[in-house]
């Protein structure tokens, strides 16, 4: 008679359920690293998005207010700017036509009035709809009392994502832009 111990051949229960308790445990782990891999992906690309649209923001605003005069800096209600910052810009550009820049509905709004017509105009968006402004202020940090100074203004952007996954991650941007036509040359 043989020995049943001797033809024993395969795997435990005990042993087979700590082999797949480990493999569970190593799959879940490897699953969690992917996802949240996956989710910092997303976090960084969208990041990605609306550092380079309000590049473009940026740019555009640049463009118009350096070719620009007569700036004068207001505030609208609601803006949030405080001290010496001020929540709209308004100026003349080459065209003889007014421009304006605020906040309007979580964008970066402008206007542009024939002479000083603004009747019936409203503010168009320049950022994305994936872009949340928070605060849009600006500061004219030119000496304007002499004239022979340029007029520079600064633009500061609390800017952040509308999308879900990133909301309350918000970064600020702040930049100056001087004109290039000097207040006396105005006059």
């Amino acid at each position: 008679m043989k020995n049943l111990t001797q033809n024993k051949k395969g795997f435990t229960l005990v042993e087979l359920l700590v082999a797949m308790t480990v493999f569970i445990v190593a799959i879940a782990i490897a699953v969690g690293s992917f996802v949240r891999a996956i989710q910092t992906q997303r976090a960084v690309n969208n990041q990605l998005s609306v550092n380079s649209n309000m590049s473009l923001v940026i740019e555009r605003m640049a463009r118009d207010i350096r070719t620009g005069y007569s700036f004068a800096l207001n505030n609208v209600s609601g803006g949030g700017c405080v001290g010496a910052q001020f929540d709209e810009l308004e100026f003349t550009n080459p065209r003889l036509n007014k421009v304006f820049y605020r906040k309007e509905d979580g964008a970066v709004g402008r206007m542009e009035c024939s002479g000083a017509d603004c009747a019936g105009k409203v503010f168009e968006p320049l950022s994305a709809s994936n872009v949340m402004i928070e605060h849009l202020c600006f500061i004219n940090t030119g000496d304007i009392g002499n004239g022979r100074d340029p007029w520079r203004i600064t633009l500061f952007f609390k800017v952040g994502s509308t999308e879900i996954a990133t909301i309350g991650e918000s970064f600020n941007l702040q930049t100056t832009v001087a004109a290039r036509i000097l207040p006396q040359e105005v006059q």
